[in-house]
């Protein structure tokens, strides 16, 4: 028989799970280790799984799965709750314990009847000794919990055991030539160790489940527990809900994170952007200030040399040492990030596209009469209207025009910032209302916007007036700071004058979605507005101007002030398509210019 061939005892184990659905057929279904009948419903199918690269994973696992020909010795039962060290599993067994329920920590000396909570049996691999009871009797379901990793990992590096538990984790999973000499040296294993143990249990748990969520009365959570409760617990306990949240309110762990993403991001980027998704792969946000541009890529992990092992696609890995492209922007920005944070939309609405420094602001604003004031610079104008609104308004300006305006909106909030905390110092004010006047202060006419990297911007570029280091740095692969400009620029709400026109905010539409879409030019805003106004029955305030300019962005020599002209050829050369389209909506704006 070939390996891809399926067993007699894999085929006797379907048919035994599939039961009455042959019709006529009767079956004695016995499990070859045991004198009692084979029960089906114990029997874990997971048909997306079917594959010889799965079967890997089973066989690393104390879990049942009769497809992979994983059994055990004995019936398997009960329920395993795993995931990384220090993510909870006290608490969790005392919780179930408290239900009334035979369920073991990996501390305990044996196995609980009822099921288990134990990171150390997540990851099975044959040779490693497990410090821990050892039972042949498989689990029949098993559950991921996590924990907040800025919580997790600093407490996994500051914590012992009375076992090592580095020694056991790098048995089963390559953490690659590590030390443990300094706090930064403990926080990377932990890291590691997080990511790991987290990507290896989710790949055959049924549900995962943050332990915060067990102590913050979450509904959904607390069902998962409730139904572990019912389907595996001894006649004697008692599963009811009154308890549970009883129980529940109790987890003895800091409320404060032990670290910050940016520490992490300084020992091992490719580990905390691996961290950062499944952080938000399980159901929890990464601030926006925090979110690596890396994580839009997802990783990929797998056995090497019988160890598990995880890292970045190699796109991701090298996509801060590679030319700057549209394509990589759109992707690393997460622009998905959008429909996630719309409200409920509808046909009555009118919504503007936020194409920065096109008088996205002015638009939104004129448009909340129609019912709501949205401005996002990462909604696309197909995101808008396949989410239910009735008409999008897209703005449409010069590239080169827009992102000379950026860098003076820069400059300018720069030196209002500035401004605000001189007066702050020289009035004896806090450190903390100084830098909270500060952020306030870039918070204003922005939306969304990620002050972690306009924070790294800061440090590295200059904001003086005829500064052309940053569009110097994302062009040349050569220059010093290239990593560090991509980095920015690719972050979600960060710069997004450099977010294409024709690349994603009208990309994709449909020819439906088209007869729905007006577009207005930056230098006719009003005008155009009228016109708009008057096609879609709408009684706008047109007269709003939000703009404000002390020179003008469209003129040449002013452009050349901000912009060299090397630069200028590789933006128009790059947003070649947005140029096109922009002169076929708007030429009578470039026409005025000329003219003038």
């Amino acid at each position: 028989m070939t390996a891809h061939m399926i067993s007699w005892r894999q085929l006797l184990s379907v048919l035994c799970i599939l039961g009455e659905g042959f019709a006529g057929t009767t079956l004695t279904c016995e499990d070859e280790t045991s004198s009692g009948a084979v029960d089906a419903s114990l029997l874990q199918m997971n048909l997306k799984l079917n594959s010889l690269p799965a079967c890997r994973i089973w066989q690393h696992t104390y879990i049942l799965n009769a497809s992979c020909d994983h059994f055990g010795l004995g019936q398997a039962a009960g329920f395993l709750v795993s995931g990384a060290s220090r993510s909870g599993t006290s608490f969790l067994t005392q919780l179930f314990q408290g239900l009334g329920m035979n369920v073991s920590h990996h501390s305990d000396a044996a196995r609980g009847h009822d099921g288990a909570v134990s990171w150390v049996h997540g990851l099975h691999r044959s040779g490693c000794t497990v410090p821990s009871w050892h039972s042949p009797r498989f689990f029949s379901k098993a559950f991921l919990m996590l924990r907040d990793p800025l919580k997790q990992i600093p407490s996994r590096a500051e914590s012992t055991d009375d076992f090592d538990w580095l020694e056991f984790a790098r048995c089963a999973a390559d953490f690659g030539p590590t030390t443990s000499a300094t706090a930064d040296d403990r926080l990377h294993l932990a890291l590691k160790h997080y990511v790991l143990q987290n990507s290896f249990v989710e790949k055959y748990a049924e549900k995962s489940f943050w332990v915060e969520d067990v102590d913050a009365h979450h509904p959904a959570t607390l069902d998962i527990i409730h139904a572990i409760c019912e389907e595996f617990a001894s006649s004697h306990a008692h599963c009811n809900d009154v308890k549970l949240r009883k129980l529940s309110g109790a987890l003895p762990i800091d409320l404060e994170p032990g670290v910050q993403w940016p520490q992490l991001e300084s020992i091992d980027r490719p580990f905390a952007a691996m961290a950062q998704i499944l952080t938000r792969r399980h159901g929890k946000e990464v601030p926006v200030d925090d979110q690596l541009p890396e994580t839009a890529w997802g990783f990929d992990c797998d056995f090497h040399n019988d160890l598990w092992s995880c890292a970045l696609p190699p796109k991701a890995a090298s996509l801060l040492d590679r030319n700057f492209s549209l394509e990589d922007m759109i992707r690393s920005k997460d622009t998905a990030l959008c429909a996630k944070h719309l409200p409920p939309l509808n046909r009555s609405m009118v919504l503007s596209v936020s194409v920065a420094r096109t008088g996205s602001e002015t638009l939104s604003r004129m448009l909340a009469t129609s019912g709501l004031h949205l401005h996002d610079h990462q909604c696309d104008a197909h995101t808008l209207l396949e989410h239910g609104a009735g008409h999008v308004i897209v703005s449409l300006r010069h590239p080169v025009s827009r992102i000379v305006s950026g860098m003076q909106w820069h400059t300018r909030l720069h030196n209002r910032s500035l401004s605000v905390k001189e007066v702050l110092i020289r009035s004896n004010i806090s450190k903390a209302e100084i830098a909270a006047a500060g952020d306030g202060a870039e918070q204003r006419d922005t939306g969304t916007v990620s002050h972690g990297a306009y924070g790294l911007q800061k440090e590295v570029f200059s904001f003086d007036d005829f500064n052309h280091s940053y569009v110097d740095a994302l062009r040349n692969t050569s220059d010093p700071n290239h990593r560090i400009a991509l980095d920015v620029q690719y972050r979600p709400y960060s710069n997004s004058v450099f977010i294409p026109v024709v690349d994603f905010y009208i990309k994709g539409l449909t020819n439906e979605e088209l007869n729905r879409v007006s577009f207005v030019c930056t230098c006719t805003l009003k005008e155009d507005m009228d016109r708009v106004s008057k096609k879609l029955n709408l009684n706008l305030d047109t007269e709003i101007l939000t703009h404000e300019s002390v020179s003008s962005s469209d003129d040449p020599e002013v452009q050349l002030q901000w912009l060299s002209q090397r630069n200028i050829d590789w933006i128009r050369e790059i947003y070649a398509a947005d140029e096109a389209f922009y002169l076929q909506h708007c030429g009578h704006c470039e026409s005025a210019k000329q003219a003038a």
